[in-house]
């Protein structure tokens, strides 16, 4: 096995350029070892248009299957087993978007037998496969020893927002009884799953709730621009974002300052000559600074109580299990005490992280992560480490595809997050490794259109 970040020697290429023949080192004394990857596998930093196609294997005297079809990879990640079963030992593994060969199938079509190089092959379950040929084609090859696990059907609430302030829905986690509740930012399942928080800006400003019958909607408490319910694991609080601040300045090379400020620094001027030009206030941008923090609402005697942060904080998402808050803030994701006055800890350093929510058994942070031109679904653990993605855009797009605002349903095995990787902002569900992303309830909300402004919202909660 080739350690990732390995450094190798290219050798050659197979005739259809989707492998090479490579050359591995592990130490100046030891072997060279020669053999073939795939190119999906590689990050290349060659030019392959002049390289040499090797000898196919029938040439170089191998005794290689020939694919009787092609299909490509539809699971995140997908184990290539050595026979048709789960019981069967891992030989390889394979990513979303690979292309590989069919060669044959189980007697119940289950299974799919594969080529994996010249000379291996293996098995993998048909239904993380978008095939180019009826598999029923294929001749069979081996015989299923186990049946292939099937998703269980979605169990729980699920409510979700169709934009900022926009309508706010409730459906059932089997894609059945969608019914609007009201509308606002943010909303939030109860633990008992009989309550949705939600917050309002406006006139009507402040933090509500409302029964998930569409019944009892009230007003707790008005403050200024709050956002992001969560409850706490006993339903006896709810914590939110709240604006506590907010001022306009200058975007400058050195920092944001209030226009008063720059003039004083310029001797009461407006504009200022350098060696390298002249600036005047104007020049730079106006921006508003917004300075939030957590309040925590006592829904049995209404008293609210801040809760402890360093700096600006957004987005609370309560541990379920212990007293603690996790939130975003320009540094990434920290977390904070919910009860005493514990410093924040900084959890995750990126400025490049969305929102994060919680695994229902406390172990895992789930959030969405900037790269490049989109964002992706992550998976860190609860202290920050191992972080792992568990979506990525396919190589070759006309546009920036995005996968946000990821809720975990209370088992803990699938999650819910919002996609445009169909041209159109959809609810999409995937198993919590990433594996089997598929279009949620697509049916019934053929005709909900969601809108996402990339401004911290949680777009839905799965609630019991």
């Amino acid at each position: 096995r080739i350690p990732a970040g390995a450094r190798l020697g290219i050798l050659s290429q197979s005739p259809n350029s989707s492998w090479l023949q490579v050359q591995y080192q592990s130490d100046p004394d030891a072997e060279a070892l020669t053999g073939w990857m795939r190119v999906a596998d590689l990050a290349i930093f060659a030019d392959l248009e002049n390289l040499s196609a090797s000898a196919t294997p029938a040439e170089a005297g191998e005794t290689t299957p020939s694919g009787l079809g092609a299909a490509t990879v539809t699971a995140n990640r997908l184990n290539v087993r050595a026979g048709p079963g789960v019981d069967q030992q891992i030989v390889s593994t394979l990513s979303r978007g690979d292309q590989i060969q069919l060669l044959g199938r189980s007697e119940n079509s289950a299974w799919l037998q594969v080529q994996l190089a010249y000379d291996e092959n293996g098995w993998v379950a048909a239904r993380w496969l978008d095939p180019t040929i009826d598999i029923e084609s294929l001749p069979v090859t081996g015989e299923a020893t186990t049946a292939v696990p099937r998703p269980t059907t979605a169990r729980g609430k699920i409510v979700f927002q169709t934009r900022n302030g926009g309508d706010i829905y409730i459906i059932n986690a089997d894609g059945s009884g969608l019914r609007r509740l009201t509308h606002g930012f943010d909303p939030a399942l109860s633990p008992d799953g009989k309550q949705v928080a939600f917050t309002r800006f406006g006139n009507q400003q402040g933090l509500w709730v409302i029964n998930v019958d569409g019944s009892g909607e009230r007003h707790l408490f008005g403050t200024n621009r709050p956002r992001s319910p969560t409850w706490s694991p006993d339903g006896r609080r709810i914590v939110f974002e709240r604006n506590i601040d907010s001022h306009q300045c200058r975007q400058t090379p050195i920092g944001c300052y209030t226009d008063e400020r720059i003039r004083e620094a310029w001797e009461g001027n407006d504009c200022w000559t350098y060696p390298f030009g002249t600036y005047c206030i104007d020049d730079f941008a106006l921006i508003t600074v917004a300075t939030n923090g957590l309040l925590s609402y006592d829904l049995g005697d209404g008293s609210v109580r801040d809760l402890p942060e360093s700096r600006s904080a957004y987005a609370p998402h309560y541990h379920p299990v212990n007293q603690e808050i996790l939130f975003s803030n320009r540094d990434g994701l920290a977390t904070t005490s919910a009860v005493g006055d514990t410093p924040p800890t900084q959890r995750i350093q990126s400025t490049e992280l969305s929102p994060g929510v919680y695994s229902p058994d406390g172990q895992f942070i789930y959030t969405s992560r900037r790269s490049g031109d989109h964002w992706d679904i992550w998976r860190y653990r609860a202290d920050g480490s191992e972080p792992i993605a568990l979506t990525a855009p396919p190589g070759i797009r006309d546009a920036p595809i995005h996968n946000v605002s990821p809720t975990i349903s209370p088992d803990g095995r699938s999650i819910l997050f919002l996609t445009n990787r169909r041209g159109k902002w959809e609810l999409w569900i995937m198993n919590r490794d990433g594996a089997n992303p598929r279009p949620f309830a697509p049916q019934a909300l053929a005709n909900i259109d969601f809108q996402y402004d990339f401004a911290r919202e949680r777009v839905a909660d799965w609630g019991s």
